[in-house]
Parts: structure tokens; sequence; C-alpha cells
């Protein structure tokens, strides 16, 4: 059985890892007992697909991706831990050992309202969407890249890889469109694709962040 990707920093968008390390501090400012935890960060479309049939999304992982689902990632989920001490950090990377005496604010029991929704305001305020605020679904340990700024990072890696798109201005107009089709033709991903996270399928955005082999 394939084992659940393990919740990494590294895997998240250096964008977004920056902005949940900044997180992280000012939730431990606000609330000194406190650490964060990097619970799902990403996640492969095996692991999508499979969750999808539990019935645990409602996206496939066929025709329909999570943020979670691109890599580097575009979203992080992150659990609420109480009773930190100076010595803990301000974020793990998945769940702290029970040993150091931390307690999970799971969702209930009043946790989203005291703990998540509050979360949720802290993440607007350094740059990030959280789904504690969603109104028609509260997703509360889920933070992600906001719509704008993943288009401005899209435009930054199909530059980056030697597609000409003109700024990044985080609008998809006709140059943006343009180096989509030539870096799939490139790339060999094919195929139309549409959705209303991302214009790109996950394979053709983790193609724009690999390396070049060097000689």
């Amino acid at each position: 059985m394939k084992m659940r990707s393990e919740p990494r920093l590294k895997d998240l968008h250096p964008w977004l890892r920056n902005r949940v390390n900044e997180l992280a501090v000012d939730h431990r400012t606000v609330n000194p007992d406190t650490s964060l935890c990097l619970i799902w960060g990403s996640r492969t479309v095996f692991e999508q697909q499979s969750a999808y049939k539990a019935g645990r999304s409602k996206i496939n992982g066929k025709t329909k991706f999570s943020l979670h689902n691109y890599y580097p990632t575009l979203a992080a989920d992150l659990w609420v831990y109480t009773g930190a001490d100076d010595d803990d950090p301000e974020i793990y990377e998945n769940r702290p050992k029970r040993s150091e005496g931390l307690s999970l604010q799971l969702l209930q029991k009043g946790s989203l309202k005291r703990w998540y929704i509050p979360m949720g305001k802290l993440a607007v305020e350094v740059g990030l969407e959280a789904g504690a605020l969603w109104r028609t679904f509260r997703d509360g340990p889920h933070v992600q890249v906001p719509k704008k700024q993943r288009i401005k990072l899209l435009q930054d890696a199909l530059t980056a890889k030697g597609f000409e798109v003109g700024p990044s201005d985080g609008i998809i107009g006709s140059k943006t469109w343009g180096g989509i089709v030539l870096a799939q033709q490139q790339s060999g991903i094919l195929g139309s694709f549409k959705s209303r996270l991302m214009p790109v399928h996950p394979d053709l955005w983790q193609w724009l962040h690999e390396k070049e082999d060097v000689a």
C-alpha cells in the first residue's frame, strides 16, 4: 500500500512556505502557548483519487484537482496545538511527539471559532487565503495561495522556463495562454484543461518547476 505523503515545508511553493512560516510566528505571538503543525502539504494525484473514492473529498483527481495536487504545492493544512512552551517550534512538520505534551485542537467543541477562524484572519494578514473564512464550506486548517498570486507564480514559472508571457500581473491574457500552449507542446503534456483553481494541469505545473539537467 502506498504510504501517505509526508508533510514537508520544503514541498510548499517558496511563496507559500514563506508566508506559512510568517503565519506561525504571528500565531505564536498572539497565542504564546501554541504551535502550528503542517499536517498536509503536497498530495499526489493518486492520494487525491483514493480520498475521493473513500468519500473524503469531492475532488476526483482526474477531471478536478486540489491545490494540494500541484507540486510545489499551493496549499497547506495547519493544525493548532496548545500546551507549547518556548522550546517548541512555532511550526512542526507532521504531528509533534506525544511526549512533548501538546494537545491538538480538533474542529469540534468550539475549536473552529476559538482557534481556526482567528488563525484564518492572521493568515489573511500575511497574504494568504484561509478556508476557515469561507462562507459555504469552513475548511478550518486550510490556507492557500490566493488566485491572482497563483497566476503570477505561473507566469513567473513560464518566464523562467523560457516562455515569453510578458509581465507577471496575475491576468491570463493572450501571451500567457500562448506560453501555456508552447509549454504543453514542449513538455508533451497535451490536451485541453480547465479548472477554476489553475489553468494548467498539475503535471505541467511540476514540469515548469523541474530543474534543467546540468552536464
